[in-house]
C-alpha cells in the first residue's frame, strides 16, 4: 500500500482497489441495517483510517503480524452498525 504511491500504474491499482474494500464495507453495512441509511463515503473513512494506521506501523517499525486485531477492531468500530 505505502510503496504504491510512489509509482502511478500501482497507484490506480491501489485506488481501485480501496474504492472497491469501502464499496463492500458500505455494501455489508446497508445489509446489516437496511432501516438506516449509509452515511457518504463512511466505507472511505474506515478504510482511510485502517491505510493510516498500518503506515504508522511501518514507519514506526513495528511487527505488522500484531496489527491485524489493531486493523480489524479499528474498522468495526468506526462504522456505524
Amino acid at each position: 500500500m505505502v510503496e504504491s504511491v510512489a509509482c502511478p500504474a500501482l497507484g490506480k491499482v491501489r485506488a481501485e482497489c480501496l474504492t472497491a474494500w469501502a464499496q463492500l464495507i458500505e455494501a455489508l453495512i446497508a445489509e446489516r441495517r437496511p432501516d438506516r441509511p449509509v452515511p457518504p463515503m463512511v466505507g472511505t473513512a474506515a478504510i482511510g483510517a485502517v491505510v493510516h494506521l498500518l503506515a504508522t506501523a511501518i514507519e514506526e517499525g513495528r511487527d505488522l503480524s500484531s496489527m491485524s486485531g489493531v486493523l480489524a477492531g479499528t474498522a468495526y468500530r468506526l462504522l456505524p452498525v
